[in-house]
This record gives C-alpha cells, sequence and structure tokens, in this order.
C-alpha cells in the first residue's frame, strides 16, 4: 500500500481530459561526460513518470490509483518508479513543483521583452495561453488529489510565496523599467499583474468558466497594462 506523506498546497484546478504536453517540455540535454547523459536519461524519465500520473489520476482517484497503474501507463516497472518517488503524495509534489516551474518559464518571457508596449504585452499573452492549456491537465490532477494527500500548510505556503517572489522578481527588474517608480509599488504592481494572469487563466481554462466574449484576452491585456502603467511604453516609441 502506498504511503502517503506530507506534501504542499498545488495551484488549482478542476477534473479533465489530460493533455499532458507541458511535462514533455523539456530543456536541452546536457553536454559533457557519460555521467551527465545518464543524468538527462534520468529527468527524461523522471518527466515520463509525471506524464503518466497525469493519465492514471484522472481516470482514477488519488486513493484508488496505484504505483503499478503509473508504471504500466509509463511502461517502465515498479521498481523505477519508487527508484524516482517513495509514493504518490512525492509525485503530486513533483506536478504541483512543474507548474511552478511553467509559469516562471512564462513570466521569464514577458521580463525578457525589450520593452512593455500593449502590443507585446497582448502577444505574450497569446503564447502564455498554449503554455496555460498544457499545464491544464496538471493543474486538475494535484487539485483533485489534496483533499486526499495529506499535506502541510507551512510548507505549501512556502513553495507558494518562493515560487511568486521568484515571478515579481523578474517583472521588477531591470529596475529602470519602471522610470523611477517606488520599488515597493513596482513590487506591488507585478505581483497584481501575476495574480490576475494566473486567476483568469486558471477560471477560463483549467476550470472551464464560459466567456461569451469574442476576445476573452484583449481585456486581460487591457487590465495588465493598466496594472503595469509606470513600467509601460508606447507602441510607437
Amino acid at each position: 500500500m502506498d504511503r502517503p506523506t506530507a506534501r504542499p498546497a498545488d495551484p488549482g484546478g478542476t477534473a479533465a481530459t489530460p493533455d499532458t504536453s507541458a511535462l514533455r517540455n523539456d530543456s536541452p540535454p546536457e553536454h559533457g561526460p557519460r555521467v551527465n547523459l545518464r543524468l538527462q536519461q534520468k529527468r527524461l524519465t523522471h518527466l515520463r513518470l509525471l506524464e503518466a500520473t497525469v493519465k492514471v489520476f484522472t481516470e482514477k482517484s488519488f486513493v484508488d490509483a496505484r504505483m503499478e497503474d503509473i508504471a504500466q501507463a509509463a511502461g517502465v516497472t515498479r521498481a523505477t518508479v519508487y527508484a524516482h518517488f517513495p509514493g504518490k503524495a512525492e509525485i503530486i509534489d513533483a506536478l504541483v513543483e512543474r507548474v511552478y516551474t511553467l509559469m516562471e518559464e512564462a513570466y521569464a518571457e514577458l521580463a525578457a521583452l525589450p520593452r512593455w508596449t500593449q502590443a507585446g504585452v497582448r502577444a505574450w499573452l497569446d503564447d502564455a495561453e498554449t503554455r496555460w492549456r498544457d499545464m491544464a491537465p496538471i493543474r486538475r490532477v494535484t487539485n483533485a488529489a489534496a483533499p486526499t494527500a495529506l499535506r502541510s500548510v507551512d510548507a505549501g505556503r512556502a513553495q507558494y510565496v518562493k515560487a511568486h517572489e521568484r515571478y515579481v522578481g523578474l517583472l521588477i527588474s531591470p529596475s529602470d523599467r519602471w522610470r523611477g517608480a517606488d520599488p515597493a509599488e513596482a513590487g506591488q504592481r507585478a505581483l497584481m499583474a501575476v495574480l490576475q494572469t494566473e486567476s483568469f487563466f486558471s477560471a477560463w481554462i483549467a476550470v472551464g468558466w464560459p466567456l461569451a466574449t469574442a476576445d476573452p484576452l484583449r481585456l486581460l491585456a487591457d487590465s495588465l497594462c493598466h496594472i503595469l502603467a509606470p513600467a509601460m511604453r508606447e507602441d510607437d516609441e
């Protein structure tokens, strides 16, 4: 019997048919001696197991799913699963961390824009929508498992805060982007932009909230540009 262990809080979502492409968004292979190749193979197996977990947990509850089910879905042995994860709760932990990593990659892309303009923010949202759709199945699975898997509230809070501090740090750098705005205000505006983006995409994509507007991202772009106003530039500047 798999032993649930303490795990942090997940980012949220509801059940649906999985699209696990977000779990295949792997970094390029490492270069170097044979040991690096083994590490790369281990990482690929790790991601393969996470992808299999999303499929299994979409079909079965956290309680009913077995490590054997995950092994079968991944096409590996049960021993391989246990070599990566002591139990199901640790797999959920890894899925939660995967979501945070994917979101950090999204905000890094926004931060990397030379200038923030209305057109630039809108283009970023188009790409971000694709990323959120890729990660939505993971969010649904972690949310469904949360009531059953034991977790530490303090650890979950710490994980959430640490991740969002990274997001804010990305958006407030470089400081000259904010044209002399008070650093505290810049930090709050960055946090508000992050939270609005996450909450909107979570409701619209992960939960499936129906929207009647022809272009849902237009209003979101307008709102984000207002929040980030001190750091925005005109499109023709």
